[in-house]
């Protein structure tokens, strides 16, 4: 069979040969020469002239133009009739030498037309022999070479016949017509042998395509075999799985079991324990009353005895100034009669001179009568009227200049003196009637000093319109502070140096600046003849920052369930030089309670300052106002109403949610920040009301919707360091905690126990197993406490270096799963902080141990509490506890810019 198809192959190359040389058989190769150029063939030079080439055409054209152009130079006119022959040769031998110039001109057009079909064809041959050259070409690439000799030949065709060229272009054309002949040659053979490969080819993928089909029917039969065996397997596998799992449910129900009876127990023990201590609250309450029923019954006899011993102290005064006064208003009458006698008896000795001068002849004119002179009215020079504008503690000519202008760093101050600290009683603010000052001490002072000559004049103070309703004035006299009437109705007792006393009602706030302009006015007749105003501002209520000292914490007695706290608290905090005041029946979150601050006052002596609190809205009978004592006179006040949250966000209005940064750039006196939940963020009448104070704010949201309890004090914290004035940022850190594991198991340590003694207790490979729990906290602090620690950066100006990144883990529904160390507080140097119950590592507790080296380059001094009492109600050692700071010693308007 194959020598068949060789024979036949050979026939067909045999064929193909006759056929390219039969196709391409050599036609009329070279263009005709036009008749123009044969015509100029007989214009040719001397054949001894003739050029061979085109370089000479150049040549012999570059003489041309230089014989006419010397021809030209020439004259051709004859000055005698005789030579006129020699004009007529002259232009004779013109008219050849540009004929000829023409006919070299036009062949030289020929010569190069020629040469660029010469030097494309053999571009042409050039590619095609290449192509030959190809290492197993195939008939496509001998159709190509096939292609480019047909074009060369074509090319060479276009080479005109009078051309220097045309001889070669026959060789060329006649040699390219062979090579044309061999491309075609072997574009059959290759065509021929492609087809027999092709054959063979497809007769191997038959045989290939039957052997595959082979294989995939043993692979079939294989994989079938196999799929039975796996689902025998599989069988046995699950009936095992089940097995085991109805086990594992047994066990998981007789832990739930065991745990469901844990729970009831517990549930049990702690209904009783909330029965005893409600029982004990009862009868500390009843007993409370009773003592308060007897305290205010002692206080009523006293003050009515003080009221009756003022009363007849008052009645003396006034009995001895009515004498006083009948005693000067006889001097007056007698004096007024002597003048008066006097007065007549020149009047008599007068008419008695007349009398006697009429008896004279003389005439006498008639006697004019003479007015009494009258006295003109006191000029208003006089009329000093000022606070402590320039505030160094004294009223005097300096405080005149900037007095009619209040701002926080200039201006005269005004304290809040909210006389109405009883329960049951409407605030202050709202009464129309006053009686008298509460503390009379907290009086602002202004003094209004006058001469002589307004002592016929009567003196008035008013206040403007918004602000009258908010403060008191009152007028020092001999019987005391007397209110004094603000809407210009009821003048001033009239003395030459009035000194009058202002006391706000309340704080600047969200309707009111907390600026009055008084204005002082004196009249004669009903006519203003003299007034002056000054601008006075009530003193901003401030949050010490916990950079601050402490003098007292405050804490709720629990009974036994917090005893142990309590004593370590104590044992604690006394050697700083603070005090621990123990509360009977309080709240258990006394942060929540209420919020300590101060204002300031300047004194001539040294600067005063008074400790004033904002009280919590909840219920004040299960809320009783917490008095310092450190300060007797602690003023506490309140703040809008009470609001209606639902019960997850039941604690946001807590004071534990409103904080203040250590004094920061731009912010001498430190910043608020608060936590927002989004639902029911902090309630915003004491944001208002933090805001209008202008000292402390804008105050910074932080967002802490994700918490259980919805409070800022749960993931930051401000401690100082022992440099004074610096201060580090301790901020919770979920991915801490969790490296913290990570770390203990890589270290060998993962059956350790953490969470002792605790109902989260549980080993450190346990929780570590507790995928959720491990990728929610790691979800909190790529979600919420990075951005966080970014914008408080931003925010309080802060470096990382200031940053303490705080292991804690946190529960699902966003409790301290173990003790929170960030809910700390910082006490003269010593930091209150909860003790973690974190695994024991060669007896040291390894998380006290890791907060310990983060506040080492602080110098901090760490005194941790078992607060686990707390912290199984969600919260720890700063949220049940409250502390009293002393005020900052500077006066804050020496912090501030002028005119802040």
């Amino acid at each position: 069979m194959r020598l068949v198809k060789y024979i036949a192959i050979a026939i067909v190359n045999g064929f193909g040969v006759v056929i390219g040389i039969i196709w391409v058989a050599v036609p009329t190769t070279l263009a005709q020469p036009s008749l123009n150029y044969q015509l100029a063939l007989s214009a040719r030079q001397p054949e001894r002239e003739t050029p061979q080439s085109l370089s000479e055409l150049y040549k012999l054209r570059d003489r041309l133009k230089v014989q006419l152009d010397n021809l030209a130079k020439t004259p051709d006119s004859a000055p005698f009739p005789a030579e006129l022959w020699k004009s007529a040769i002259h232009r004779q031998q013109s008219q050849t030498l540009t004929q000829q110039l023409q006919n070299v001109q036009s062949q030289i057009q020929i010569e190069e037309r020629a040469k660029y079909n010469w030097d494309d064809a053999a571009k042409l041959a050039a590619q095609a022999v290449v192509i030959g050259r190809t290492s197993n070409p195939s008939s496509a690439t001998w159709e190509q070479s096939q292609r480019l000799w047909q074009l060369a030949i074509n090319t060479l065709r276009l080479i005109p016949h009078d051309s220097f060229l045309a001889d070669g272009a026959i060789d060329k054309t006649i040699e390219y017509q062979g090579n044309l002949s061999v491309a075609t040659y072997e574009m059959q053979v290759a065509r021929s042998v492609e087809k027999v490969r092709a054959e063979e080819e497809e007769i191997r993928e038959r045989a290939r395509k039957e052997q595959e089909k082979k294989e995939f029917a043993r692979l079939e039969i294989e994989r079938k075999e196999q799929e039975k065996k796996d689902r025998a397997r599989k069988e046995l596998e699950r009936q095992e799985f089940q097995r085991q799992e109805i086990a594992r449910q047994e066990l998981e129900r007789q832990e739930l079991a065991r745990k469901e009876l844990e729970r009831q127990e517990f549930q049990r023990q702690e209904l009783a324990r909330q029965e005893l201590e409600r029982q004990e609250f009862q009868r500390q309450e009843l007993a409370r009353q009773e003592l308060e029923r007897q305290e205010l019954a002692r206080k009523e006899l006293e003050r009515q005895e003080i009221e009756r011993q003022e009363l007849a102290r008052k009645e003396l005064e006034r009995q001895e100034l009515e004498r006083q006064e009948l005693a000067r208003k006889e001097l007056e009458r007698q004096e007024l009669e002597r003048q008066e006698l006097a007065r007549k008896e020149l009047e008599r000795q007068e008419l008695e001179r007349n009398q006697q001068a009429a008896s004279q002849p003389t005439p006498q004119p008639t006697a004019t009568p003479t007015l009494a002179p009258v006295t003109p009215a006191a000029s208003p020079p006089n009329f000093f009227f000022a606070g402590d504008t320039n505030r160094d503690g004294q009223i005097n000519e300096q405080d005149e200049a900037g007095k009619e202008q209040w701002s926080l760093s200039k201006g005269a101050l005004i304290l809040f003196n909210d006389r109405n600290n009883e329960r049951g009683k409407i605030p202050t603010w709202k009464q129309t009637k006053v009686s008298a000052p509460r503390r009379a001490a907290m009086l602002s002072q202004v003094n209004l000093t006058l001469s002589e000559s307004f002592k016929t004049s009567q003196l008035f103070i008013t206040a403007d319109s918004i602000a009258s309703p908010h403060i008191s004035v009152f007028q020092k006299t001999g019987d005391g502070w007397q209110p004094v009437d603000i809407s210009g109705a009821k003048p001033l007792v009239f003395s030459t140096n009035i000194v009058l006393g202002v006391e706000a009602k309340q704080f600047a706030d969200r309707n009111w600046n907390g600026t009055v302009n008084l204005k002082a006015t004196a009249q004669n007749n009903g006519q203003e003849i003299a007034s002056t105003t000054i601008q006075m501002g009530v003193s901003p209520w401030m949050i010490a920052p916990n950079t601050a000292q402490v003098t007292e914490v405050q804490v709720s007695d629990r009974g036994a369930v917090n005893s142990e706290f309590i004593s370590q608290l104590k044992q604690a905090v006394e050697p700083t030089g603070a005090q621990v005041k123990i509360l009977q029946g309080d709240r258990t979150w006394m942060q929540d309670t209420q919020k300590n601050g101060y204002v300031q006052l300047p004194e001539k002596s040294e600067l005063r300052q008074f400790n004033v609190a904002v009280k919590s809205n909840s219920d004040q009978e299960k809320n009783p106002p917490v008095k310092s004592t450190q300060d007797r006179d602690l003023k506490v006040f309140k703040i809008g109403n009470p609001r209606s949250l639902d019960p997850i966000s039941q604690w946001s209005d807590g004071y534990g949610n409103l904080q203040v940064t250590p004094p920061i750039p731009g912010h001498p006196m430190g910043r608020v920040y608060y936590g927002n939940s989004g639902n029911a963020s902090f309630n915003p009448e004491v944001l208002d009301f933090i805001q209008a104070q202008r000292i402390q704010g804008p105050p910074v949201d932080i967002d802490t919707s994700w918490l259980l309890t919805r409070q800022v004090d749960e993931i930051l914290n401000f401690i100082p360091t022992q440099t004074p004035g610096q201060y580090v940022m301790a901020i919770a850190s979920p991915e801490a905690g969790v490296k913290l594991l990570e770390e203990l198991e890589g270290r060998g340590y993962g059956d350790v126990t953490i969470n002792r003694g605790l109902s989260t207790q549980t080993t450190v490979s346990a929780a570590l197993k507790n995928r959720a729990l491990i990728q929610h906290n790691l979800y909190l602090q790529n979600q919420k406490l990075n951005p966080i620690v970014e914008k408080l950066k931003r925010e309080f100006l802060l470096g990382d270096d200031q940053i303490i990144q705080v292991p804690v883990m946190f529960g699902y529904s966003g409790y301290a799963w173990w003790p929170n160390m960030v809910n700390s507080v910082p006490v003269n140097g010593k930091l209150l902080v909860s003790n973690p119950h974190g695994p024991m590592i060669d007896g040291v507790d390894y998380t006290q141990e890791r907060l310990r080296q983060l506040l080492l380059p602080a110098g901090v001094s760490l005194s941790f509490l078992d607060d686990r009492y707390y912290q199984e109600l969600k919260g720890n050692v700063q949220s049940a506890t409250n502390t009293v700071r002393k005020p900052e010693e500077r006066p804050f308007w020496q912090s501030l810019p002028n005119n802040y």
